[in-house]
């Protein structure tokens, strides 16, 4: 609450303060924020799908890295008839050495082999050794976190043939309507595992490249900068995005990157291996089910094989492109900008148009600039619930400024009703025109109080105002059922008009009839005690309705050749008119003013009586 210039209490109006609505906008948000996280992160990451397909539909992404590849074990007739003759567990033996004599750096096995037999275990082990024991390829295997009986428990590859100690990662991925939230390392019973793709980019390095525990949930490596210099890099048990690049069965990126073979079956690397080919020479190859047994939703396709998800998580640990979500005082620090940004728009734009023009642009700004962040900033900012505060605030603003326009019309109908009757009101409402200058034939109706100064001499100040009161309600009521108009009040004079800015008839009658109506109801309240004697005189003739004043003021007062002070039943003497000099019709007769009033001006007028 503050002072007006008059001195009294100014209470704060919501309506009037173009910052209160964003304000009340971001106190919404910020708590779903703070409050809500899942709630609040809904619709960013409907925005970051969009982001994805939008990158791939304007052929920006790139292709995983070339040294990425995918062998597909498709449940077709030769595999199930390998199955059946040879077991499971000595088939995917074959297949991992057929693998290792393409001569790759690393193959992840996405496929957790844990319920064989011992044997069978046993002849798995041996294979993953016998390729690891050539020192050109590991072999990096799945272990997963089950609830069993609500009880979490880990379940590793080979837990009978000594699968602890063979290098494996969690192939555990949140589960969603698109797969894209992935955790590069897992904690379980106090203890640190690697995510599968993190296991994989192990295995491919060596010494103090090779990431390492620092802290319960991180791991660091080394890495090499742009300029050599060694450069310390990091993964830890938070979440992050995937930044899939495209759909599995989409190979128009890797074409144009000339990067061939990308995804092999098992005949085609059979007949490689063959021919003693090492295409895979110091590649990092997924092994895991096709689409068929393990599809899995993305941002690009309804079914994806799993194995694509732990590749790209792969190539983001690689080219540190995994997409991380804004923290709290990230996204708080944005839709505060937003709504500072939006209470210094609202003040400074006023025409509606150009408001609409500043609501769609910050709404694409905040929508691309989400974009960007994704894709080059690789982090995932509020932009939609940002978006979402400023299309709130600005329709807000929008109902602010019809409120306002409400109130002030409201207001101006209100003034107006002071001047006009309800049937003049009415039509002025409808048409503002109506009240612009325009000759038309206009009556005026003038009276005043006989004895009005004897009469505050010798009465105290309220019974004065008391009897004007009176009087003016008199007046007041007789003029408006003549559809006449009001001009002003002026001590003890009352001043109406017709003709104008309704033309009638004939106005001079109206003003007639409204005079004899004021003496008949005084002729009545004679008897009642105190005075009541008012002398009516008017005039009528050519003239038009205009502001006239100063630049502080403007009264609503006719200007006419002569006013005659009769009262309708008695002409007065001509000493006692009182002339005026006679003004041309104008269309403004006042300058722009604080207060602004209209005043019929008679050029050439009739007296009546």
């Amino acid at each position: 609450m503050s002072l007006s210039p008059d001195g009294a209490k100014r209470v704060f109006d919501p309506v009037r303060t173009p910052w209160f609505f964003p304000l009340i906008v971001f106190g919404l948000i910020a708590p779903l924020r703070f409050f809500a996280p899942a709630v609040a992160e809904k619709p960013e990451l409907f925005w970051f799908d969009e982001a994805l397909r939008a990158r791939v539909a304007l052929t920006l992404a790139e292709p995983l890295d070339p040294a990425i590849h995918f062998v597909e074990l498709s449940m077709n007739d030769e595999i199930a008839r390998r199955f059946a003759e040879d077991g499971e567990y000595a088939t995917a033996a074959s297949l991992l050495r057929t693998v290792a004599s393409l001569g790759p750096r690393v193959i992840a096995v996405d496929i957790i082999y844990a319920h064989g037999r011992s044997a069978d275990q046993a002849e798995l082990a041996r294979a993953v050794e016998e390729i690891e024991s050539g020192g050109r390829t590991r072999v990096v295997l799945s272990l997963s976190t089950e609830l069993d009986g609500g009880t979490p428990r880990l379940e590793r590859s080979l837990p009978l043939a000594g699968g602890e100690k063979y290098l494996q990662g969690v192939v555990n991925v949140t589960a969603a309507r698109n797969w894209r939230e992935y955790r590069m390392v897992h904690r379980f019973a106090g203890e640190s595992f690697p995510s599968l793709a993190l296991a994989a980019f192990s295995a491919a390095r060596s010494g103090p490249l090779v990431p390492r525990e620092t802290e319960p949930g991180r791991f660091e490596w080394k890495t090499i900068g742009p300029r050599g210099k060694a450069l310390t890099a990091a993964a830890d048990d938070s979440r992050v995005f995937l930044n899939l690049p495209h759909s599995y069965f989409d190979d128009r990126f890797d074409r144009r990157a000339n990067i061939e073979e990308r995804f092999w079956t098992i005949e085609e690397l059979e007949r490689r291996a063959s021919r003693g080919e090492e295409t895979l020479r110091d590649a990092t190859v997924f092994f895991g089910f096709d689409v068929e047994l393990d599809g899995r939703p993305t941002t690009h396709g309804a079914r994806e094989p799993g194995m694509f998800i732990h590749g790209t998580a792969r190539n983001d640990l690689l080219h540190e492109k995994s997409i991380r979500p804004a923290g709290l005082k990230l996204d708080l620090a944005l839709y505060g900008v937003v709504a500072l940004l939006a209470a210094v728009a609202f003040s400074l734009v006023r025409r509606k148009r150009w408001l609409i023009v500043v609501a769609l642009a910050g709404i694409v700004a905040l929508l691309f600039g989400g974009w960007l962040a994704i894709w080059y900033l690789h982090l995932l900012p509020g932009a939609i619930n940002a978006a979402l505060l400023w299309g709130g605030a600005v329709l807000l603003e929008i109902g602010r400024r019809w409120t306002v326009e409400q109130r002030e019309r409201i207001h101006r109908d209100a003034m107006l009703g002071f001047y006009f009757s309800p049937a003049v009101l009415k039509q002025v409402i409808q048409n503002l025109d109506m009240i612009r200058p325009q000759e038309n034939e206009v009556a005026v109706l003038l009276s005043d109080l006989r004895g009005f100064t004897t009469l505050c001499e010798t009465q105290p100040v309220e019974r004065v105002f008391a009897l004007l009161n009176r009087l003016f309600a008199i007046e007041t009521d007789a003029a408006l059922l003549e559809d006449g108009s009001l001009a002003r009040f002026a001590g003890d004079q009352f001043l109406a008009y017709w003709g104008a800015p309704d033309p009638c008839e004939d106005p001079a009658d109206h003003a007639l009839r409204a005079a004899l109506g004021i003496q008949r109801t005084l002729k009545k309240r004679r008897a009642a005690p105190g005075p009541m004697t008012s002398t009516d005189g008017g005039a009528s003739g050519s003239g038009c309705i205009a502001d006239a004043g100063s630049s502080a003021m403007s009264a609503r007062d006719p200007i006419v050749t002569t006013i005659s002070s009769a009262t309708p039943s008695t002409r007065p003497p001509a000493s006692r008119a009182r002339p005026r000099t006679t003004r041309p019709p104008s269309l403004r007769a006042g300058s722009s003013s604080q207060t602004s009033v209209f005043r019929p001006l008679i050029c050439s007028s009739t007296a009546f009586r």
